[in-house]
């Protein structure tokens, strides 16, 4: 039986089972972007693993972590900001311990030289950074070209062999012994789904435990100097970036910033980031970090003074864009699992009356920056307001959202969904909330059985 594991949802409750089953390590998830809360852990449960004798170890990994497109330098200072802060003020992580970040793809030469190590040399600086926070060690999960050539590079100090086998290098770097710990295939262990990881020879892979000071509730923190991020961070969404009243998409948006708008960020709440935009030190409002990089975008132009902003409803939406990502969210079993996570999460009684909030979580997974919002009418509602137009049915491609609405006495059958894939004007695979998997399936426009489509909604 595996002696350490690692675990992407909160299983706290189920440390002793653990323990019993021989566990002595979990290595939990950090994660700047997720949507689902339960991928992070908790001071709580920390203390749970460290009451049932458990070793706690730390891995960070981006909702979009599969993607090469999410890693650059300005993306692992934001990753390793968000981190060493949690690790410090969730976490109470001991300095001196590593936090291991997840390239959860199969990297090419040219990626790896283009994107990984630019992000890892992003995540060196902000270790880096001078700040009243603890120092950690650097740890890389990935392939096995990935683990070898960030550690060739010097910026990492452990390496975590991904379980694919299939991935570039894989045999060789298992057989050169350079890493710290090898991912096994899934597995359950004392009632909790898991990957079983085996540590090298010398055991070593940064984990700890927390002492029984550390657990007693801590008075809150100070926050960071203001040194220990950029003064200066600038828009890089090509269509622009809402600003919200607090750190969440439930929060109402009070402007619009353009692309290359300059930001003075102030603190980091999860994958949010308090925004200063005149200079002052005075909080403006909320932006999600991701949207955020210390460099000016080449084909901006910026004003170093006072930043540019649109009123809310002058912005034309850039949707579109995001709309290749969506349907991938939607053809996947792990994106149609977290939206159903998500949604499940947020609407009692879910799956009952949650297509809506459904859609919205794929949609947030996706980069389309809408709340998470119950009613079909509603969300298609947001929709239009955002730009997108209405597309007669027949008419209908993947990516598009289906609306229906049912017209009889009493209602009740009004939904929503997306298109992943079209047969000829009539047939569609779509992904909704009316699934016991996790898969697409089949509909028909006409409804044959079920309620007809009144029209698609599309991204412009």
């Amino acid at each position: 039986m595996a002696s350490i594991i690692d675990v992407s949802s909160t299983c706290g409750s189920r440390a002793s089972a653990l323990a019993a089953a021989g566990v002595k390590t979990v290595i939990r998830y950090y994660s700047r972007d997720t949507v689902r809360p339960s991928k992070r852990p908790t001071r709580a449960e920390a203390n749970q693993f460290c009451a049932a004798g458990l070793r706690l170890g730390i891995v960070h990994e981006s909702r979009q972590g599969n993607i090469a497109t999410n890693f650059d330098r300005s993306c692992g200072v934001a990753d390793a900001q968000y981190a060493r802060q949690y690790g410090a003020n969730e976490i109470d992580q001991p300095a001196g311990t590593a936090i291991y970040f997840g390239v959860d793809f199969d990297a090419s030469l040219d990626e790896i030289r283009t994107r990984i190590i630019p992000y890892f040399q992003g995540i060196a600086d902000a270790f880096a950074a001078p700040s009243n926070l603890p120092h950690y060690l650097v740890g890389v999960y990935g392939s096995g070209r990935t683990c070898d050539a960030i550690l060739n590079a010097g910026l990492a100090s452990f390496a975590w062999l991904a379980q694919s086998t299939g991935w570039a290098g894989h045999q060789s770097f298992l057989d050169s012994r350079r890493w710290a710990l090898n991912q096994g295939m899934p597995v359950q262990i004392g009632g909790v789904a898991c990957d079983p990881n085996t540590a090298a020879s010398d055991g070593a892979i940064s984990d700890f435990v927390l002492s029984p000071a550390q657990q007693a509730p801590k008075p809150p923190l100070v926050p960071a100097a203001p040194a220990t991020v950029p003064m200066q961070m600038f828009v890089n969404a090509r269509g622009g970036l809402h600003l919200r009243t607090g750190p969440g998409v439930e929060f109402n948006v009070s402007r619009l910033l353009a692309f290359g708008s300059l930001v003075h960020p102030l603190k980091s709440v999860g994958s949010w980031m308090s925004v200063d935009l005149q200079g002052d030190g005075a909080t403006d409002g909320f932006v999600s970090s991701a949207y955020l990089t210390d460099k000016a975008p080449i084909s901006a132009a910026v004003d170093s003074a006072t930043p540019s902003t649109t009123a809310l409803k002058d912005h034309p939406t850039a949707d579109a864009i995001h709309i290749p990502e969506l349907i991938r969210q939607g053809s996947s079993a792990d994106g149609l699992k977290e939206a159903r996570e998500t949604a499940a999460a947020s609407l009692p009684g879910y799956p009952t009356n949650g297509c809506a909030a459904h859609l919205s979580a794929l949609l947030e997974q996706a980069r389309i920056d809408v709340p998470m919002t119950w009613g079909a009418g509603k969300i298609a509602q947001i929709l239009l307001d955002r730009g997108w137009s209405k597309t007669a049915v027949g008419d209908q491609i993947p990516g598009d959202v289906g609306v229906c609405f049912d017209n009889t006495s009493p209602p009740g059958s009004d939904h929503v969904y997306l298109v992943i894939t079209t047969s000829g004007p009539d047939k569609m695979t779509i992904a909704d909330n009316r699934r016991d998997i996790d898969a697409p399936h089949e509909r028909f426009a006409s409804g044959q059985g079920r309620t007809p489509i009144e029209y698609f909604l599309r991204a412009r």
